[in-house]
């Protein structure tokens, strides 16, 4: 007997919880959406190269301590081959988008950064989607996309944003994922 077709997911740990989570109606949205911080934290831990979020924030930084604003999106251009591909690539996407758009402070980096964070989220739904119709069916894995995509919606990816970027403290209690230890921190009655 299968424990499920999140076990032979061919995703990161983390995803392979979120799947868990999305697949099991005992889990609300909200618990749905902190098992996604992780999941997306170890992403850009895996992905994005280390010394590329110091300097997209330097740039932006610099920027806004100056008295006449520059587009800033030659930098940005020219930072194409340090954030290398999955999710430096897309923070450095939505940072270039937002930038022509005129947006040139550290929040909206921040703002790029939540962006990509989302952005990432729905491909891991759609991932976890695609695994579950080629493992279950049409209707469990359309039951669990949904459930996903509305744990996103709930998460704190702001936070996570910020965090990532290293403009608030890593320890802070939002992101921690929240055991439950008593018998009243079941499953919620709805």
């Amino acid at each position: 007997m299968s424990d499920g077709p999140h076990k032979s997911l061919n995703m990161r740990r983390g995803w392979k919880h979120v799947a868990e989570c999305g697949d099991n109606v005992a889990f609300t949205t909200e618990e749905i959406g902190r098992a996604i911080i992780p999941a997306l934290e170890q992403d850009c831990h895996t992905e994005i190269a280390p010394g590329f979020l110091d300097s997209i924030r330097t740039v932006f930084e610099e920027q806004e301590s100056t008295l006449f604003k520059n587009q800033l999106t030659p930098k940005l251009e020219a930072m194409r081959d340090t954030a290398g591909p999955g999710m430096g690539r897309l923070i450095l996407e939505h940072a270039i988008q937002i930038n022509e758009g005129g947006g040139n402070r550290v929040d909206d980096l921040v703002k790029a950064t939540q962006n990509a964070l989302t952005d990432r989220g729905a491909r891991g739904a759609r991932q976890v989607e695609e695994h579950y119709l080629r493992r279950s069916t049409a209707p469990r894995a359309q039951k669990v996309r949904s459930r996903i995509e509305e744990g996103i919606e709930r998460a704190e990816l702001i936070s996570l944003a910020r965090r990532i970027l290293k403009l608030e403290s890593r320890g802070s209690a939002a992101s921690r994922t929240i055991k439950q230890k008593g018998i009243d921190d079941g499953v919620k009655i709805r």
